[in-house]
């Protein structure tokens, strides 16, 4: 294995929550099965308690067999999946080191985990902390890839797990927070809802003058077209499944679009409904962080669907991957790989 792998498969070998999961399908006999990785999320879980996920799996006879992880990537380069939700910025380095191809069919969110700092401390970016420092990350991928480029566009500086000018150190999302309460670390990459009571309390704040990465990106990217980008999440299957299934993965995608409906409709119901996904403690909170996710700061895309013009600037990212330093687990090499992104168009 690259030392990449190594480092994944060391930080998230326990991060595998759920296996195996179905959804008590109506599903006859001789279903489909889709193999669907994805960290928790609650629009997932608003669509199966409505029913949603199960009159789509009786009327397609199809069983979505679910696990739930905080690192798709791992899963997918094991081969146990047949569609994860993935980054952007995952998708080359996946192919370039397991050689799987893949397809990226749709998006759902976008690039959300910002930088925190506790209140009263004097780091606006991460040029402002000390090089050796600490700070609490999820793991190598993802967000941290993101946070690879801040650096190197915005500060010419080499961040990353394992090396680089901080020590970036690998923990729960849910747990970073306190982490950063009790300065185990100078600042913590942290997705918004796993520290609303410190944000609404004022204990802890959001670097960059509050911006989320889908937000910030446009500082540093290489093409404006008015649309957001940088995706957290994006649809990704593996090439055989998608060419031997593409109606299919249209259809999968209208089953997250009407799931997305209802979460635009319903926050601070979802948010009530499911506040493992939140870390609310009180309606203080519910009201906090449903006022977050209104308007800019919502990292729910719109429209689960791609379009050749998003597509063409959403991969322009990989361009300044490719200029990372040497050692960096996130770089591309100038002949990585060039995944499939697909637009596909509703079956109805």
């Amino acid at each position: 294995m690259t030392n990449r792998i190594k480092i994944i498969a060391a930080v998230v070998s326990a991060v595998l929550v759920a296996a195996g999961c179905g959804s008590g399908t109506a599903a006859g006999p001789g279903a489909k099965v889709i193999r669907f990785a994805f960290a928790p999320d609650p629009v997932w879980d608003l669509m199966k308690q409505a029913g949603t996920i199960q009159k789509w799996e009786a009327a397609n006879n199809v069983r979505i067999q679910t696990s739930t992880t905080w690192d798709e990537f791992t899963y997918f380069a094991g081969g146990h999946g047949d569609i994860v939700s993935m980054s952007t910025q995952e998708t080359p380095v996946l192919e370039a080191e397991t050689k799987i191809k893949t397809v990226t069919f749709g998006k759902y969110n976008y690039q959300r985990v910002p930088l925190f700092r506790r209140a009263g401390d004097p780091y606006r970016t991460l040029a402002d902390i000390p090089k050796g420092s600490k700070i609490c990350v999820s793991g190598p991928t993802s967000n941290t890839a993101f946070w690879t480029l801040v650096a190197k566009r915005m500060h010419n500086l080499d961040y990353r797990v394992g090396g680089g000018d901080f020590n970036l150190v690998v923990n729960d999302h849910f747990v970073n927070p306190t982490n950063l309460m009790r300065k185990d670390c100078e600042a913590a990459a942290i997705i918004p809802e796993a520290a609303v009571p410190q944000l609404r309390k004022g204990e802890l704040e959001i670097m960059y003058d509050g911006k989320l990465p889908f937000q910030l990106y446009k500082d540093f990217a290489p093409e404006d077209d008015g649309q957001l980008h940088v995706s957290g999440n994006n649809f990704v299957a593996t090439e055989k499944w998608f060419d031997a299934n593409r109606d299919l993965a249209a259809k999968f995608l209208e089953l997250w679009q009407s799931g997305i409906e209802m979460w635009k409709q319903q926050k601070a119901e979802t948010v009530r409904k499911f506040p493992q996904h939140f870390s609310v403690e009180s309606e203080q909170d519910i009201a906090y962080i449903t006022k977050f996710v209104e308007g800019e700061h919502d990292w729910v895309v719109d429209n689960v669907f791609l379009t050749d013009d998003w597509i063409k600037v959403e991969t322009e990212i990989w361009d300044l991957m490719k200029d990372l330093q040497p050692g960096n687990h996130n770089r591309l090499e100038a002949d990585a790989p060039k995944p499939r992104f697909v637009a596909l168009t509703p079956s109805k």
